[in-house]
């Protein structure tokens, strides 16, 4: 495994169990990508801008979110977290612990999109003392077994990396910031 599936995790926590571990039994994964920062802030300030990926990528927008900004600021007005919730129109939340993880599934136009069997992602977050934690994500894929599919299994690992750290280092910048939560 290069650094684009293992980006900024130790090996100890990628011995962690994470709920998409749950969510693919019934296949071993083509494909597994770890990626891990570490965020000045108290978990639940973090989550509540994990939670908010629910409405926008926090990457490139221009890609990603179709030129719209993501919020800079938490919204009050979000409806609760449920499973079933479409997330960015191309993943389902299948499942999640408050305060402290989010496990999305590629929807039927996601995997089209991606040109993937299954995609399956789970974000954890890790205490490690009142102020501080570490955003961890673990993503399980299952390519398909044609020329896309075999494209798509080299390409992947990089060009997540390159999103993945975008949205993670946008995430933690505006978990960092100090001042009233929103």
């Amino acid at each position: 495994m290069g650094i684009a599936n293992i980006w900024g995790m130790t090996s100890q926590e990628r011995k962690l169990v994470f709920s998409c571990d749950y969510f693919i039994k019934e296949y071993d994964p083509d494909c597994t990508l770890y990626r891990g920062i570490t965020i000045e802030a108290p978990i639940n300030k973090v989550f509540k801008w994990v939670s908010q990926l629910r409405i926008a990528p926090y990457s490139y927008d221009w890609i990603d979110n179709h030129g719209r900004p993501s919020p800079n600021r938490l919204l009050s007005d979000l409806p609760p977290l449920a499973t079933g919730q479409i997330v960015w129109n191309i993943f389902e939340l299948i499942d999640f612990e408050m305060g402290r993880s989010l496990t999305l599934r590629a929807t039927p136009a996601g995997l089209k999109k991606y040109q993937l069997q299954d995609l399956v992602v789970s974000y954890l977050i890790y205490p490690q003392d009142d102020q501080t934690c570490r955003l961890l994500v673990k993503g399980l894929m299952k390519y398909r077994k044609n020329l896309a599919g075999r494209l798509v299994k080299r390409l992947m690992p990089g060009l997540d990396l390159i999103m993945m750290r975008k949205q993670f280092l946008r995430l933690k910048m505006l978990a960092e910031q100090q001042g009233e939560e929103q």
